[in-house]
């Protein structure tokens, strides 16, 4: 007897892109790109946010044999935790499998947006309470102005006071693009599908009931009305001169506003609006234009130095042509700004400040070069990423085979032994991937005596490419039995259940994920999921549906980007 094919079902000789991969270290949400993040943040606490640890699933395409079966969705990715509780944003769902081809829902990484990003950008926007530290400033702001920008910025320093008029030509002038206002989403498709009466008992949260300022932005972010949220950076980015209009037209930087921006763009790509962001950031390019810095604006910060431009907010921008397709326009980006890190890295290794301008102790030197370093890995993390969605699995394994070999630890040796292992799934290279599970293996028993869920998903994802979905799904029992609401095992137990033929059992999974864990498991890619499956059950289906969007009113706020998709509704 052939094994079961989800093609046949699904008729879609259409592979879902290998792109699932969301930078989830802080950076910006997608599906395109899903993170493989292994290091330590830029403070002391692992960057990595998923709520779910180990995240990680396959979907499956057409099977040739034991050796080549075709995996279009394995993932790396690492455990991590978020400041952000699971219950007020999107779970982490680009590590889940989708059984059909419909788009697949990323996670808010990025999650973007990632739960990383949003708490970035919420961290940012309270930043005028912290307390004030020159070398912290100095080591976080840096960057390497090229020399066109030198120039002019020198002319602003040494110009006396009300002298220095700059050209257009070297000004950054942007402007909102998107101008309406945005609704809730959740709460429209209640309307239409339930009813007034039903949808009306949802509470909805909109811009006007939180205070216009950066504690009611938090309010919002923090609560999932990512919609509402939107609409309140048009009124605080509007209020800085930067609005609706004002795209071409001069304008003056500080952190606050282009920290807004950051908040603004993060959450637009949680929510796809790919468009109007792409709009939105083409005026700000790669950040290297003199009013970027510090030294443009010598009467209001005297003589600080360094970028405007929060690290998220560049690498964001950076990685975004991958959230539209275009992972070789990214991969550039992310390789110029390699570049510009590996000058400021050596001239920390010199004993001098990132830009080489001065010299610092030896305190501040292995402080920056910890932060710079940890900045580097996650740019690389995104080569990593963008690699993947090309297809360049040879790229992919080298970098991250050299950043095993440079970790320090048990842990990110663990993690990246890993991530290689699915990523040579990815690539068909069953062997390799049982080697570098092995060497996982040898790894964690440096951290804790027996296998814990990233190992029974690593096993498990093997026996998959073996054609052994028995043997896989007994993996995926054992951890669910050790983590029973990670939402990402049920995915793949259901998967299996799927595989072998027994539909019901494997409606049964999801459905409890959902009812053990509505916050948690009202997740985009498990409702798409456990959707396909009622319509491979049954042609009617509505009604199932329709509870899920009931669910949907009473435990989740405004953060699935299209309840339509994962809901399939028409």
């Amino acid at each position: 007897m052939d094994k079961p094919n989800l093609s046949q079902y699904f008729g879609g000789s259409e592979v879902p892109p290998a792109s699932q991969f969301f930078d989830e270290i802080g950076t910006s949400p997608s599906d395109m790109i899903q993170s493989v993040y292994l290091g330590d943040s830029e403070e002391t606490q692992p960057i990595t946010t998923g709520v779910f640890p180990t995240n990680m699933t396959t979907s499956f395409t057409e099977h040739r044999g034991p050796q080549e079966i075709s995996f279009t969705n394995v993932l790396p990715t690492v455990s991590g935790s978020t400041a952000i509780p699971a219950t007020s944003l999107p779970d982490p769902s680009t590590f889940f499998d989708t059984i059909g081809p419909e788009p697949q829902i990323g996670a808010i990484k990025s999650n973007i947006v990632t739960s990383s990003v949003l708490t970035e950008a919420m961290d940012g926007l309270s930043i005028k309470n912290q307390p004030v530290d020159k070398e912290a400033d100095r080591r976080r702001d840096a960057w390497i102005p090229n020399e066109e920008a030198k120039k002019t910025l020198l002319k602003a320093q040494s110009s006396p006071k009300g002298s220095f008029f700059p050209e257009r030509e070297v000004l950054t002038m942007p402007g909102l693009v998107l101008e309406e206002e945005l609704a809730d989403a959740l709460q429209e498709v209640a309307v239409k599908y339930l009813g007034v009466s039903s949808a009306g008992s949802r509470g909805v949260v909109r811009a006007e009931h939180v205070s216009r300022d950066e504690a009611g932005l938090r309010e919002l972010l923090r609560t999932g009305y990512l919609r509402a949220a939107i609409n309140l950076t048009a009124t605080l980015i509007s209020a800085a001169g930067q609005g609706a209009g004002r795209m071409h037209r001069p304008t003056k930087h500080t952190p606050r506003s282009l920290q807004l921006w950051l908040t603004r763009f993060a959450v637009m790509c949680r929510i796809k609006l790919y468009e109007p962001l792409a709009k939105e950031a083409e005026p700000f390019g790669d950040f290297s234009k003199p009013d970027m810095f510090y030294q443009f604006y010598p009467d209001a910060y005297e003589n600080r130095t360094g970028s405007l431009v929060p690290f998220s907010l560049r690498l964001l921008i950076a990685e975004l042509p991958a959230h539209v397709g275009k992972p070789e326009e990214a991969m550039d980006r992310l390789y110029a700004m390699l570049d510009v890190m590996q000058q400021m890295i050596s001239n920390l290794n010199e004993g001098r400040t990132e830009d080489g301008s001065g010299t610092i102790t030896l305190e501040d030197k292995t402080e920056s070069l910890r932060l710079w370093t940890g900045r580097q890995t996650r740019v690389l993390h995104s080569v990593v990423n963008c690699a993947i969605a090309l297809k360049d699995y040879r790229l992919a394994t080298k970098i991250l085979t050299t950043l095993r070999d440079q970790s320090a630890t048990p842990q990110q040796q663990r993690a990246l032994s890993s991530a290689l292992c699915r990523v040579s799934l990815l690539a068909g290279h069953v062997k390799a991937a049982l080697l570098h599970s092995f060497t996982a293996k040898e790894a964690r028993h440096h951290i804790c005596p027996t296998p814990d869920v990233r190992e029974y998903v690593d096993l498990g994802l093997i026996d998959i490419a073996h054609g052994k979905y028995q043997d896989a799904y007994n993996n995926f029992a054992r951890a669910a039995d050790q983590e029973p609401t990670n939402i990402m095992v049920a995915n793949n137990l259901a998967v299996c259940l799927l595989y072998m033929g027994r539909l019901k059992e494997a409606i049964s999974v999801l459905q409890k994920a959902i009812h053990s864990d509505p916050e948690r498991g009202l997740n985009e890619s498990l409702l798409i999921n456990l959707c396909t499956l009622y319509e491979l059950e049954s042609s009617k289906t509505n009604e199932k549906k329709l509870n899920l969007l009931r669910m949907l009113c009473k435990h989740k706020s405004d953060t699935i980007p299209n309840v339509l998709e994962c809901l399939k509704l028409t």
